[in-house]
């Protein structure tokens, strides 16, 4: 819930310099290095960040090592404000539509993403959204 008083405050306070461009496409590559020596399809996260001011919305994707379980996210599935160097973003699951909370910093080529709180369930409740928890990502394409 603290969490929510956080995402609250921020999306509140007024921010007038816009420092860091989250815009890009950030790819991290969640394959052991076994998988990726043989090869193994899939196993890939993805945000595709479009910062217009303090604004960012997008797209996001996930699938694990030998495309077992997808989730492909979709055009509007990020939101988020900027404040400072920081971007607070909303994820919704194209798997199972659970709504997540997450943080991301900045530095140069590299995204840092931190899951915060999950907002709303996925249905069924079981089901992983497949959203990622704390990780970095390489930018891969300058949008």
């Amino acid at each position: 819930m603290q969490y929510r008083s956080l995402l609250a405050l921020l999306l509140c306070a007024p921010t007038l310099v816009f420092a860091t461009d989250f815009s890009g496409i950030w790819t991290k590559d969640l394959r052991t290095e076994a998988e990726i020596k043989n090869k193994i399809e899939c196993g890939k996260a993805l945000f595709e960040l479009k910062q217009t001011g303090d604004q960012i919305t997008g797209s996001h994707s996930l699938a694990t090592a030998g495309c077992g379980r997808l989730n492909e996210g979709g055009k509007g599935t990020v939101r988020g404000v900027v404040v400072g160097d920081v971007a607070v973003l909303t994820v919704i699951s194209g798997r199972n539509g659970a709504v997540v909370l997450g943080k991301a910093k900045r530095k140069g080529n590299v995204l840092y993403w931190h899951y915060l709180d999950q907002i709303k369930p996925g249905e069924p409740e079981n089901d992983s959204p497949l959203i990622l928890n704390t990780t970095d990502l390489k930018l891969d394409i300058k949008l």
